[in-house]
């Protein structure tokens, strides 16, 4: 089931790049989707990291830190950024977070099929991002 949610995930991110692809004129709306949906799946990836603490049982300052870096980053790129270099942050904070996240996931009891599919699932974003990244620049 986690697997398949995770892989759902992904239809916002493509349908964004499809479209930005499509259209004549990145449309402001589908810019906005794009970029709002960017924010809300970075705080969920850093909300993984919440979770692991709250899991562990102890205080564990430095995961707690960890986990509000990515909606801190994304919420100030989109807030003082233009466009342009929003969408370069946020396909740079997907691939970033995976780099993060690969090593401590690597020593934790996590299930393997969310160590499978995190790559995957970065990656594809963040080819997702480069496209509206091209578009963007003409």
């Amino acid at each position: 089931m986690g697997s398949r949610l995770g892989y759902l995930g992904l239809v916002p991110f493509i349908a964004g790049a499809i479209l930005a692809l499509l259209s004549e004129e990145l449309g402001n709306r589908v810019l906005d989707g794009f970029l709002i949906y960017s924010v809300a799946i970075l705080s969920f990836m850093g909300g993984v990291h919440w979770g692991l603490a709250l899991v562990a049982g102890e205080m564990q300052r430095m995961r707690l830190a960890i986990s509000i870096v990515p909606v801190l980053v994304a919420w100030l790129g989109v807030w003082l950024l233009p466009p342009v270099y929003a969408v370069a942050l946020m396909g740079a904070a997907f691939i970033g977070q995976w780099r993060l996240d690969r090593p401590i996931l690597a020593a934790l009891d996590v299930p393997r099929w969310y160590v499978q599919i995190r790559p995957r699932l970065a990656y594809t974003v963040a080819g997702c991002h480069l496209l509206v990244l091209f578009r963007l620049l003409g």
